[in-house]
């Protein structure tokens, strides 16, 4: 090889050693001549290996033979056919496998190999598939090749974890065709698809149909969602009452302060108080309402130990704008007369001689804005954001002693305020007792009292249930799932991403297939006995 080094091994075959025909079986040990066969080896010490091997042809002394003559093979040094030895052919199948194409191809290039990306998908496509005894649990799954447009089929033994098959599509004939095919399969796992279900009961009609729970927790999410949507408006805390009118005061009443002047520090601090004292009012912590409206919790007690948002404002010392007497009664001139911009108010007294700044002019004219515009008004305080839809749906599908203090706060406070959300979090609760407790007790009451519910959605999930009743009785109380499957399918993602999308089906099934029983074997290098000689070691550099 150009550039990097190469170690060259001379060999060749024993004289004299009978070989078997492989036209008709007959030994024969009768030479016809010699050739070299030039076999590519793995790497040895980092640099390539190749074999010259002197091999002989022999003729058949078998006059019946169809093969006249023949050539004799090195047992686990060549093939028929063949320019690599077993040894290397197993390390590009491995490699194929693993990595396919042309990133198969690259990783062989660290290997001192040179085999373009053709090759390695010709050596995995050559590759027989394991042997799969028809399983007893079988597991069925779909998978998206592309979401929302293409779909394929995967077969599963739930009892190895191994695949055992894999098309396109996610109709019910091939699966029909493939358990028809394959009697013996006693248990079938699958979602609550209806084609995998009419294609199982046509194909294997024996055959126990175990519905998942994960699926059926999850059709069950879903018809929470649904309803939690429906009654959106119970999420949000009823507005408060409006405040009374004030009462007028009694002739001997205190007279009471006279506000804050208006500014920007004064609604600033009648904001954050009436924010602080509300949140403290719904029972929330000072870290969570410090965390709640962005402030120290510091500034939380401050406001909070205040009576009146009065107190907090700050008091800056007043200070006499610098004009002269007679720019500020020129300004007031000019404010009566109709022009209350103060830059163009600044532009006028500096051409007569003001030597000050706009901000100057702009804290003169302040005040005669408030009393011409008034004040700003208040900003209402913020009030506690309502639950989303999915977090209340969370809140009813979670493990009640999963849930934080404030979110069965929260949740209590909506059960509280809708009635129909009450009996669908009762309902959850229920199935979920079923679920987890690995017994169908209860599920024909369950199922008609949800029925005869008045809810939108609910109702639904136990039609479906009511429809395929026996799969659903089998995946509460038998011990199968589709949990290897949803595994498989994520192997399967992965390969499919290696290859950027572009594997058709058949690689992609070659794939799926091999990988999953190379994890489970070792391969193992067989003692070389063959009847072969090294007459020289050359070393080229």
């Amino acid at each position: 090889m150009a550039g990097s080094g190469l170690v060259r091994i001379t060999a060749r075959t024993r004289d004299g050693v009978a070989v078997l025909c492989p036209g008709c079986g007959r030994s024969s040990d009768w030479e016809h001549s010699r050739y070299v066969r030039h076999l590519a080896d793995e790497a040895v010490g980092g640099r390539a290996v190749v074999i010259d091997l002197s091999v002989r042809r022999l003729y058949c002394e078998n006059p019946a033979c169809p093969k006249a003559t023949f050539v004799e093979q090195a047992p686990g040094l060549s093939v028929r056919y063949q320019r690599r030895t077993p040894g290397l052919q197993r390390v590009l199948d491995a490699v194929a496998v693993a990595l396919a194409g042309r990133a198969g191809a690259r990783l062989l290039v660290h290997l001192h190999q040179a085999v373009s990306w053709a090759t390695m998908l010709q050596c995995l496509m050559s590759l027989p598939d394991p042997p799969a005894p028809t399983p007893t649990v079988l597991g069925v799954d779909d998978f998206a090749l592309r979401k929302g447009q293409h779909y394929g089929t995967l077969l599963v033994d739930t009892l190895s974890r191994l695949p055992i098959d894999l098309w396109a599509g996610r109709a019910g004939e091939p699966l029909t065709h493939w358990l028809k095919s394959h009697p013996g399969v006693q248990v079938v796992c699958r979602d609550g698809s209806l084609e995998y279900r009419a294609a199982i009961t046509a194909g294997a009609p024996g055959a126990v149909q175990v519905s998942d729970r994960f699926h059926l927790w999850q059709g069950l999410a879903r018809r929470v969602y649904e309803e939690v949507c429906a009654h959106r408006a119970c999420l949000a805390r009823p507005p408060d009452p409006p405040p009374a009118p004030p009462q007028p005061a009694a002739p001997d009443a205190i007279p009471a302060p006279a506000p804050a002047p208006p500014g920007r520090a004064a609604r600033r601090a009648r904001t954050t108080f009436t924010a602080v004292h509300a949140l403290l009012d719904q029972g929330l912590s000072g870290r969570a309402v410090a965390r709640q409206l962005g402030i120290g919790k510091a500034t939380v007690a401050r406001y909070a130990s205040a009576e009146r948002w009065q107190d907090k404002v700050p008091v800056w010392p007043t200070r006499t704008p610098g004009l002269a007497p007679a720019h500020r009664d020129y300004l007031l001139q000019r404010w009566d007369q109709g022009q209350h911009q103060a830059a163009v108010l600044h532009r006028e007294i500096t051409g007569r001689g003001f030597q000050g700044s706009y901000a100057t002019v702009r804290k003169f004219l302040s005040p005669l804005h408030t009393a011409l515009h008034g004040p700003h008004r208040t900003p209402p305080a913020p009030g506690p954001v309502p639950p989303s839809a999915r977090e209340a749906t969370g809140w009813i599908t979670r493990r009640p002693e999963n849930l934080t203090q404030d979110q069965q706060t929260q949740l209590k406070q909506v059960l509280d305020r809708s009635p129909e959300l009450t009996e669908v979090c009762a309902h959850v609760r229920s199935f979920a007792t079923m679920l987890t407790s690995g017994t169908d007790t209860g599920l024909d009451e369950w199922i008609q009292a949800v029925r005869a519910s008045l809810l939108p959605a609910l109702p639904g999930f136990a039609r479906g249930l009511a429809g395929d009743l026996d799969a659903v009785r089998a995946g509460l109380t038998l011990p199968y799932n589709s949990g290897v499957n949803e595994g498989r399918v994520t192997d399967l993602k992965l390969i499919k991403r290696q290859m950027a999308g572009r594997a058709g089906i058949p690689l992609l099934r070659k794939r799926v297939i091999l990988a999953a029983h190379s994890r489970r074997t070792t391969t193992t290098h067989p003692t070389n006995n063959a009847p072969w000689t090294i007459t020289s070691y050359e070393n080229l550099v």
